[in-house]
């Protein structure tokens, strides 16, 4: 009975650190210090490699998990691919509950970007704009979704709303993956602006 319960636990605890949020930093671990970690095309030994990382790479996005939670899905440079997450540690202090900062989106056509940093500010980037640097309130979760999250902030005659959300977002125009969305609203005198893109963590 011992033995099965310590068994059950030992599962639990697995599945539990299998389901933490994503999109999360990982290092590489328990590669031998002249080896690599085969980043493949996808999840599973079969498929072809499409890159490598070093024995010591660390800060590592994770994005997304495959069905058998024994894969991860990374992006190495402008590609995308799988490791098997048994070469992966999940880095410590990363709440599941709250927004990972700082973070850096972009969207396409129009081409803009956003760099929200560690502290109240965010800074977004309009093509043939000059920078907006904003001012923000902190970040409010959902109470009902713990992977949803705002940002309010303002700057001058504008006000800001940062709608951010833990799932899969691709950027239409690159092979990268993305582990979370924003939908960005600007409001002003002449209206409201509507614009959505992806995020990656930053450091």
């Amino acid at each position: 009975m011992r033995t099965l319960l310590a068994t059950c636990a030992l599962l639990l605890c697995a599945t539990f650190a299998h389901a933490q949020a994503l999109p999360a930093f990982y290092d590489v671990s328990g590669v031998a210090p002249d080896d690599v970690l085969n980043v493949r095309a996808g999840p599973g030994v079969g498929n072809s490699i499409v890159a490598k990382l070093t024995a010591d790479a660390r800060f590592i996005e994770v994005v997304a998990f495959d069905e058998s939670r024994e894969w991860a899905r990374v992006n190495v440079e402008e590609t995308s691919g799988w490791v098997a997450l048994r070469f992966l540690d999940r880095r410590p202090d990363q709440p599941d509950d709250q927004l990972p900062r700082p973070l850096m989106c972009a969207g396409t056509e129009p081409f803009w970007s956003l760099d929200v940093a560690r502290t109240s500010t965010a800074t977004l980037d309009r093509m043939d704009d000059d920078p907006i640097s904003v001012a923000t309130l902190d970040p409010v979760t959902s109470e009902n979704r713990t992977d949803r999250y705002a940002i309010f902030g303002q700057a001058q005659t504008q006000v800001f709303t940062f709608m951010f959300q833990r799932d899969a977002c691709t950027d239409g125009m690159s092979d990268r993956f993305y582990g979370m969305s924003v939908d960005l609203f600007v409001t002003e005198e002449s209206g409201v602006t509507y614009l959505t893109g992806c995020c990656n963590l930053a450091r």
